[in-house]
């Protein structure tokens, strides 16, 4: 893998990051349930991107394939899926189970789905940087584990939204020739907040009435969703899924962190040693010198 895309997928993590806190300003500061910052976020992310491609010239639908259109659907449908599936997990359990089974889980899927289809397995130093991301995982966000009006059906949700974001860095691990990054998400995100949108208005889609509300709406759908996919999607051109997904367990460490400087909310030790585990199981996986460029 090349270390540029090794250092989008980073990226992204970073980027994903703050969307708990920025969401959940958003949300309140506009009065809208999760379902109604999820469409919001898809929806200003996908008009971002297409907006984008539309003022230099090089949105052209009209010469998308069949293959492109079904990928931008699929990946927004399993995009519309994943945003709403963990926002209910959080309602029912927490947001600490919800992270730790909704992301945590997703590069098993992964390893599952490649050990089904191709019979192989990740190298061991891969094994070995998921279970120091786990377990760091565990450790940053444990805490809130456990907690909620219904935990049990929390949990297999929360598993369900692995598997979704699972299934989204599967499908596109394959690039489509043509069909950019930027046109793939700007596409997908904004079949995803159309399909979201029905389910969001039955709970309330309010609309920003400020300045304050406009600009945490297009931080929350330019910067933590639009660009971050951008470059999600992306790394995936040279970076395995497998390798990817884990990189992904790096947005609980910057949530927590933005969590602790805006809201004041504490990280404590077992926090602390939770994030060193993460970033060393970043460091493994790392590309090496001596590997081949890609290796899906």
């Amino acid at each position: 893998m090349r270390p540029r895309d090794f250092l989008f997928a980073i990226a992204a993590a970073f980027l994903w990051g703050g969307g708990g806190v920025v969401g959940l300003l958003f949300g309140e500061h506009v009065g809208l349930t999760p379902l109604g910052i999820a469409t919001w976020r898809m929806g200003v992310a996908g008009i971002a991107l297409l907006g984008y491609l539309a003022i230099v010239g090089r949105l052209r639908p009209r010469s998308w394939t069949h293959a492109m259109w079904w990928r931008m659907i699929v990946t927004g449908a399993l995009t519309a899926a994943f945003e709403a599936a963990f926002f209910t997990a959080v309602e029912l359990a927490s947001v600490g189970l919800a992270t730790l089974i909704g992301i945590g889980s997703a590069p098993a899927f992964v390893a599952a789905y490649d050990a089904v289809t191709t019979r192989r397995r990740p190298p061991r130093l891969h094994l070995a940087a998921l279970g120091l991301a786990l377990a760091g995982l565990a450790l940053l966000v444990g805490g809130g584990a456990g907690q909620g009006s219904d935990v049990a059906a929390g949990a297999a949700i929360a598993l369900f939204t692995g598997a979704a974001f699972a299934a989204i860095t599967i499908v596109n691990r394959a690039p489509l020739p043509g069909l950019g990054p930027i046109a793939l998400t700007g596409g997908s995100f904004a079949a995803g907040a159309l399909l979201l949108a029905p389910f969001a208005t039955i709970g309330g889609l309010a609309f920003p009435a400020d300045t304050r509300g406009w600009l945490l709406a297009i931080a929350l759908g330019v910067g933590i969703t639009a660009l971050a996919y951008v470059f999600f999607l992306a790394s995936l051109a040279t970076v395995p899924a497998f390798v990817a997904t884990i990189t992904t367990l790096l947005e609980p460490l910057i949530g927590a962190v933005l969590g602790a400087i805006v809201l004041g909310e504490r990280l404590g030790v077992s926090g602390i040693v939770g994030g060193a585990l993460l970033g060393t199981a970043v460091v493994l996986l790392r590309p090496q010198r001596d590997e081949p460029e890609s290796i899906h």
